[in-house]
């Protein structure tokens, strides 16, 4: 699945609200009771990848057929290279979208790594779970969220 912030309406703290999201994200399925199928378990998990930058953004397709919103461009690639490299329940950022967030959330170092299409290794950084009980935003119930 994949999330776009600023499209078509930018905000200056489009990282912020990206982060804010997919950390609700990430704790709603960590909180979902695990589901049964069949006498098995069934394990749920997320891998996110936040990546910010300059995108194409159109509707793409037939005036009069099937057409489809699409975004386009390194940011977007970078992002899902990000996510197939996260563990279960991880989420991994640029140094642009740790910079951008991080007065507000924690986030762990995890050097540079080697992304497919990528010339250069890239900083990557993992984005802390914020502690239970702290707002971290505008909701006065102590959930995550933008104010």
């Amino acid at each position: 699945m994949m999330i776009y912030f600023g499209v078509p309406h930018y905000y200056q703290d489009n990282a912020l609200r990206a982060a804010i999201a997919l950390l609700n994200i990430r704790t709603l399925i960590q909180n979902t009771p695990t589901p049964i199928l069949t006498d098995t378990a069934l394990f749920l998990s997320c891998q996110i990848g936040i990546a910010q930058g300059p995108v194409f953004a159109a509707e793409i397709g037939e005036l009069r057929g099937r057409r489809e919103f699409n975004v386009l461009g390194d940011a977007v690639n970078t992002a899902a290279r990000l996510m197939g490299r996260a563990n279960p329940n991880q989420i991994l950022v640029t140094q642009s979208v740790y910079e951008a967030i991080a007065d507000r959330f924690p986030a762990i170092p995890l050097g540079s790594c080697t992304l497919k299409g990528k010339s250069q290794p890239l900083p990557v950084f993992d984005l802390c779970p914020v502690p239970a009980g702290i707002a971290t935003g505008g909701d006065d119930r102590g959930k995550i969220g933008v104010s």
